[in-house]
């Protein structure tokens, strides 16, 4: 098999995946989701703007609670997305107290992990105690 009809092969066998970060709050701001995390977020909104479609255009009433997320996108070779799972919980393991903030404070977090193609995704997560 040739170089070329190899790395077409692999590029058949390659899938995107994304990993969500996702806090809805009653009372903190998008902004200080941001700073305290040292994320950005290109999807949020803040208690009480107006609500607006995803084009744009102003609907009737007020957000209720802030919502904010944060995606990364990752390109695989194969089904496993370990790494990308534990590259999150990596970046999240340092702001815990925040995030025990962010639920005692009524607001909750939660990951997703979204597959972006065709098939299916599996793999065993190991956790350590």
């Amino acid at each position: 098999m040739s170089d070329v009809e190899r790395t077409e092969s692999e590029a058949d066998n390659s899938r995107q995946i994304e990993v969500d970060l996702f806090i809805v709050h009653p009372t903190m701001t998008p902004t200080e989701i941001s700073a305290a995390l040292g994320l950005e977020s290109p999807y949020s909104h803040c208690v009480g703007d107006s609500r607006k479609a995803p084009n744009g255009v102003v609907l009737g009433g007020n957000y209720r609670d802030t919502r904010w997320r944060h995606s990364i996108r990752w390109e695989l070779d194969d089904q496993r997305f370990g790494l990308a799972i534990s590259a999150l919980v990596e970046k999240l393991v340092q702001h815990k107290a925040f995030l025990d903030h962010v639920r005692s404070t009524g607001g909750r977090a939660q990951s997703s992990l979204q597959d972006l193609g065709e098939g299916y995704l599996g793999e065993p997560i190991p956790f350590e105690e």
